[in-house]
């Protein structure tokens, strides 16, 4: 089994709506992690000590979130790609992490929010929230 640190890992967004993909790890400082969740169903009844779970059969990604700092210049930058106040974003973009040479993540995504995140005596930071929708793919 392969280890792999923030140096192998590539993250990939369409940068337009329906457009190529585009590695913005450049950008990227941290991302919340990429979370599958099995929904579940309360199903306890009345006589039970303890709380009882059914699975729904249905999955689902948690939104993700990157962060990093705010560029606003570059043409592959998060204030061109991720800003939905000043974007056209009428069609999900597909959204990917590469980790190490062969293991990835695809998932179509939905802007959800976009901000901007100044503070005194540093950089300007970006945060995006990323809601995956459909089905990923694993490779």
């Amino acid at each position: 089994m392969a280890n792999y640190g923030s140096n192998s890992l590539v993250v990939s967004v369409d940068i337009t709506d329906g457009g190529a993909l585009t590695d913005i790890s450049a950008y990227i400082l941290s991302i919340n992690g990429v979370s599958v969740e099995k929904i579940t169903e309360d199903s306890t009844y009345f006589g039970l000590a303890w709380m009882a779970e059914l699975q729904s059969g249905m999955s689902k990604l948690e939104p993700i979130v990157l962060e990093g700092f705010y560029n606003d210049a570059a043409s592959t930058g998060p204030d061109v790609v991720f800003n939905i106040a000043t974007i056209t974003h009428a069609a999900t973009r597909t959204f990917k992490v590469l980790y190490g040479a062969s293991k990835s993540t695809t998932v179509e995504v939905w802007i959800r929010k976009y901000e901007r995140l100044p503070s005194i005596g540093k950089l300007t930071r970006f945060r995006v929230t990323l809601n995956p929708t459909g089905t990923p793919t694993e490779a």
